[in-house]
């Protein structure tokens, strides 16, 4: 059985016996570890992958660090749990393996016990394990039998969750509040009213994480504030004089004329199409095919969802295209 370090610092997650605190970013963590040669990176968000030994006693082969984006911190890290000693491999090694020594240092995991994927081999997750507090969570998942990784024979994953929004959104939460305070000296100097499309699905807000706690309406109101300053570049806060007109299933595009821009909003969110470089505006069709169907507007960080065949989002593209913006229509099938 393997050993567990005498104390779980949770300030810190670890890379062999170096802690990285949380709030460092991909490069401060690069500095810090600097091993002789990295990982190819998966896709997705910017991560650094790199050989390593162990994580909280238990041998491990690699390690993988994901942010929203370079510039901001690291809150995801996972880590790939080398075999027991003599497993060969045929099939999930015992969870216990893992589970005992993680509860000596955490405590009794919140949640445990096997998936329904018992017998799935190697690419399935057969037991789960989680410990979660309100700004972290730590899980094990088991797999069916040993994945061959690059850097060697996986048997389990062990992966890190920070959630502490507030802290790590504090470096940009501020120059967002700043931007969308202009945004809103915008809306006030508005000559013509917004242009309104009703939508057949709510258009809320889509973050990574729910608030840990329930909280109350401010607390709320920043907690969501902060998210978006974190994994959503791009974005704004809707002028609260038109948060007041928009109905969840409604979108307004109206004019920024001081900010040489156009602007698309939903009740909290709003989106700026600069006129000298807008950026990619979408109009994607997803015909029926396993699901139903949908239509969807993707401007930059805003992303907009309608029944299949509902006319808003289109009517909304075309207004696009009379204000000088381009529009791609793509179509595919919903798998």
């Amino acid at each position: 059985m393997p050993s567990s370090p005498a104390a779980f610092d949770s300030r810190y997650f670890p890379v062999d016996d170096q802690p990285i605190a949380w709030g460092s970013t991909l490069d401060e963590a690069k500095a810090q570890l600097e091993p002789p040669g990295w990982l190819p990176s998966y896709g997705g968000w910017p991560n650094l992958r790199g050989r390593c030994q162990a994580v909280l006693g238990l041998p491990a082969v690699e390690y993988n660090l994901r942010a929203p984006a370079r510039h901001k911190p690291i809150v995801q890290v996972s880590y790939e749990l080398a075999p027991p000693p003599g497993h060969a491999g045929s099939g999930p090694a015992e969870p216990a393996y893992w589970v005992q020594p993680l509860a000596r240092l955490l405590g009794p995991p919140t949640q445990a016990g096997p998936t329904a994927f018992v017998g799935g081999g190697w690419g399935s997750v057969v037991y789960t394990a989680k410990w979660e507090t309100p700004l972290l969570s730590i899980g094990l998942s088991v797999y069916g039998g040993v994945r061959q990784e690059q850097s060697g024979p996986a048997a389990a994953g062990l992966y890190f969750d920070w959630r502490d929004v507030l802290t790590a959104a504090r470096p940009f939460y501020e120059a967002a509040l700043a931007q969308s305070a202009a945004l809103a000296a915008s809306f006030a100097k508005l000559s013509a009213p917004p242009q309104l499309v009703d939508t057949q699905y709510q258009q809320g807000y889509s973050y990574h994480d729910s608030p840990p706690l329930p909280l109350d309406a401010a607390a709320e109101t920043r907690w969501r504030q902060s998210q978006r300053a974190l994994y959503r570049e791009g974005l704004l806060e809707t002028p609260a004089p038109l948060q007041g007109r928009l109905a969840p299933t409604q979108v307004a595009l109206w004019r920024a004329a001081d900010q040489a821009a156009w602007a698309v909003s939903t009740t909290f969110d709003t989106v700026l199409l600069p006129d000298a470089a807008p950026g990619p505006v979408e109009l994607v069709t997803l015909h029926p095919a396993k699901g139903g169907g949908n239509v969807q507007l993707i401007l930059a960080g805003l992303s907009l969802q309608d029944a299949y065949k509902a006319p808003a989002l289109p009517r909304l593209a075309a207004a696009l295209e009379q204000a000088g913006i381009a529009v791609q229509r793509l179509e595919d099938h919903d798998c």
